[in-house]
């Protein structure tokens, strides 16, 4: 039995290198998965993978109704509303403070924060509206770019999006405590998936991890994986409102 057996979870940015280990983690663990992400061929591979298990929802979490409209379809497909959210969708526009745009705010603030907070909502509301009142534990995915901006990766914009989930993780623990709800959010350093383009050019990026990293290595995805499910499960029914970083020490040094 695993530890989300019988468990129904929704995973946001399913289809992406973090959000696809967070997917396989839950299943592996029992659980039965929607992911919402806006890329449908991956999911519906996915989905074929794990008839019956594995439920695939497209959509765009940057607008507010179609993300309440992708978690009233992910409820839909489950049965019923989840005990577990992971908001695992995320989006990285770069560019130098001086030249920030509305556009590049707009993108990672849509997604990175404001679609977290409203997918949560939905599914918070979707468990009060069935009269569910046992656990929900919802899970959120930051950066320790919220931690260190300005280091000269054009990251500011997207590290102010992370930031603002750090601080909606506690607010949104804090209100929906009463309801048996817990947050949290997982903090992860340089992660190997398609958005980190750091080992482009191999010598140096092995000089940055040799130099900034103290364990000299990118992340694996099923690392934050672990962090995510364990946060989630009954292993931390008394941890809400915190940070778990996952950087091999990058906020060390």
């Amino acid at each position: 039995m695993g530890r989300f057996s019988g468990q129904k979870a929704v995973v946001t940015g399913a289809a992406g290198g973090i959000g696809r280990a967070i997917v396989a983690q839950l299943l592996d663990e029992g659980a039965t998965v929607a992911g919402i992400d806006r890329d449908a061929t991956p999911l519906g591979e996915m989905e074929a993978g794990h008839p019956g298990r594995f439920f695939a929802v497209t959509g765009d979490l940057a607008d507010t109704d179609a993300a309440r409209q992708c978690v009233a379809a992910a409820v839909e497909k489950l049965g019923g509303p989840p005990q577990v959210v992971v908001n695992g969708a995320g989006v990285y526009a770069l560019a130098p403070a001086l030249e920030v745009e509305a556009t590049d705010w707009e993108f990672n603030q849509a997604i990175n924060l404001r679609g977290s907070f409203f997918v949560a909502q939905a599914a918070v509301r979707a468990r009060k509206a069935a009269g569910d009142t046992s656990p929900m534990a919802i899970v959120n995915i930051s950066s320790t770019g919220a931690l260190r901006m300005g280091t000269g990766d054009a990251a500011l914009s997207y590290g102010a999006s992370k930031a603002g989930l750090l601080g909606l993780t506690t607010g949104m623990a804090a209100d929906w405590a009463k309801e048996n709800v817990r947050v949290n959010v997982v903090v992860p350093g340089v992660i190997d998936t398609t958005m980190v383009r750091l080992m482009d050019d191999p010598d140096a990026g092995r000089a940055w991890l040799d130099a900034r990293v103290p364990m000299a290595r990118l992340g694996r995805p099923e690392e934050v994986a672990k962090a995510v499910c364990f946060l989630a499960s009954g292993d931390a029914s008394y941890i809400t409102g915190t940070q778990l970083i996952v950087d091999g020490g990058y906020l060390c040094v």
